[in-house]
């Protein structure tokens, strides 16, 4: 009996996702003067803008790198192989994901899980939970700090207080989402069912955080946050703008998580449109508002595609090479 054949992948879905960021990013470039972006993008402190970008990309890259040794040693260091995972093994694998992460956050964390699955010497779901528990623990920071930020802000939805709404609606059930899981993954209660999802590959990770380690996780991720949101500040300043610290404590959360979704490339179009409505308020009497933001989002986005391809050029060779070899098998 011949072998059955894979089941043929849908096309629509296979083009879909690519065409939607073809569209938005032909929306943002027919919709905009390019001109004028270009006038506004000459007239920034360059110097300001691009030392910035390569600052907080060295730094951040050490920082998330140092997060994520922290994070595999809390959810991953009882099991599998017994030695440590050190900051020196994760530089070269968080380095090299910056390419993937181009085009898609996701594919960049799920490459990074098979890594460190095969080093750790776990199941890959078990690695790829771990990663899910960083991005689990992001999500709760950025939703904290959309909330403070709507506290300082109060009036950054304007005439629609419906998205202000959904935004605390979205936040509560976040919140909610976060205080069952302690409750049932993270707490010493006792059930069959619970010890059944507890030992479950993707939540083993989770579960094996304690709260306060769950507390300490959301202070480091929320020190990164902070740190994106300074630096967006620092960048307007260079190009001119005004920002306001609630505002930005709004608007970059949002943009975190719209920019993760793949239906763009690195956020270009999908967040660009955003920032033209959160931004508005920042620009200077007389200068032309949607050129002058669109400018500012262009170089943001380009900025750091660039020096992460520069973090990403010396390890991204041997991290392919170590992803097309044989993995050794694990139980």
């Amino acid at each position: 009996m011949p072998d059955p054949q894979p089941p043929r992948k849908n096309p629509l879905r296979r083009w879909a996702l690519p065409a939607i960021a073809v569209v938005l990013v032909a929306y943002f470039v027919a919709s905009t003067d390019l001109p004028k972006v270009l006038a506004a993008i000459r007239q920034a402190n360059l110097a300001l803008f691009g030392a910035t970008a390569v600052v907080v990309a060295l730094t951040t890259w050490v920082y998330d790198s140092w997060c994520l040794t922290w994070l595999i040693g809390a959810t991953l260091g009882h099991r599998g192989n017994p030695q440590p995972v050190k900051l020196g093994a994760i530089l070269p694998i968080k380095g090299a994901s910056y390419l993937l992460n181009i085009v898609n956050y996701h594919a960049a964390a799920l490459g990074m899980a098979y890594l460190v699955g095969r080093r750790k010497g776990v199941p890959y779901l078990e690695a790829a939970g771990a990663m899910a528990t960083l991005s689990y623990i992001d999500l709760v920071a950025v939703t904290a700090m959309a909330m403070v930020g709507v506290w300082l802000a109060p009036d950054f939805f304007g005439p629609y207080p419906a998205l202000q709404a959904w935004l605390k609606m979205v936040a509560a059930a976040v919140f909610a989402g976060a205080l069952v899981t302690a409750l049932l993954l993270q707490s010493k209660l006792e059930h069959p069912l619970l010890s059944k999802l507890r030992q479950f590959a993707p939540l083993r990770p989770i579960s094996a955080l304690g709260p306060r380690q769950m507390l300490a996780g959301l202070g480091l991720r929320t020190v990164l946050i902070v740190v994106y949101a300074a630096t967006t500040y620092a960048q307007m300043a260079a190009f001119g703008l005004h920002p306001v610290w609630g505002r930005i404590f709004v608007a970059v959360p949002i943009l975190t998580v719209v920019g993760t979704i793949p239906i763009s490339v690195s956020g270009f179009g999908s967040t660009q449109v955003l920032m033209r409505s959160f931004y508005a308020p920042f620009v200077a009497a007389g200068l032309p508002a949607v050129a002058t933001i669109d400018g500012f989002s262009t170089l943001y986005i380009a900025s750091f595609i660039v020096v992460r391809l520069f973090i990403a050029a010396p390890f991204f060779r041997a991290i392919s090479r170590e992803l097309q070899e044989r993995p050794d098998a694990i139980d």
